[in-house]
């Protein structure tokens, strides 16, 4: 009888601790979570209106290479101001963060519902292959300490059909191209336009704290089959 109870008790208590353990995965906060809190996100960020368009766009009329380095720090200044926060199947993502790290990403953000407040994290791997193509590699997604990378790039994948569909988006717009290569590893061409001018990312450089690309005007941008060496 004894035995019998015991084993009532611990298949009870199985369920228990699993729950708890998803709790704790689930609402576990990173320690390097701390997103740039701005007093006026109606002001446009300085840092992109007087410094980053301005030297995309005046080196972009000299039709010559140049390059362009952006700072973790300038960057989560752009980000922090995003009026629109972004809702995905009941959950508002808000407060993100990008950590500049040596060849790696890291994108974080709290993730509200109305159960729990969780941090997700992304971790991302961008580069240009020989061929001048690039890819925006996803290594890992995580919800708190949980890591959900399968889940979302699924989910992910039906909302950007559905994108695509709503917006009549072509598929060869840089946008979704880009989401392609985030939710399936699919390389595309890097090119983009500011004003009249069409753009080519030729390299990036990611360091601790800041990432440098190599921008090119289309005329003088290499051929995709070139011998341009990834970083």
């Amino acid at each position: 009888m004894k035995k019998t109870k015991v084993k009532a008790y611990f298949w009870i208590a199985i369920p228990l601790v699993l729950v708890l353990l998803a709790i704790l995965l689930i609402t576990y906060r990173p320690k390097n979570y701390a997103p740039l809190r701005i007093a006026d996100q109606n002001q446009i960020s300085t840092y992109l209106s007087n410094y980053l368009m301005p030297t995309i766009y005046n080196n972009s009329q000299l039709d010559a290479p140049f390059e362009v380095v952006i700072t973790e720090e300038g960057l989560n200044d752009i980000i922090a101001r995003w009026r629109q926060p972004m809702t995905f199947n009941n959950i508002t993502f808000t407060d993100p963060q990008a950590i500049l790290m040596q060849k790696q990403v890291v994108l974080m953000a709290t993730a509200r519902t109305r159960f729990a407040n969780p941090v997700l994290t992304i971790r991302i791997i961008p580069a240009i292959d020989s061929f001048g193509q690039l890819n925006i590699h996803v290594d890992s997604v995580s919800l708190g300490a949980a890591g959900v990378t399968a889940l979302v790039k699924s989910a992910g994948n039906k909302a950007f059909a559905d994108w695509l569909s709503f917006t009549g988006t072509e598929p060869n717009n840089i946008a979704a191209q880009a989401c392609r290569s985030l939710l399936n590893d699919e390389s595309f061409e890097p090119v983009f336009k500011v004003g009249d001018k069409s753009l080519r990312i030729c390299k990036i450089k990611l360091e601790r704290k800041k990432i440098t690309a190599l921008l090119l005007p289309l005329s003088d941008a290499p051929h995709p089959a070139s011998k341009t060496k990834p970083e």
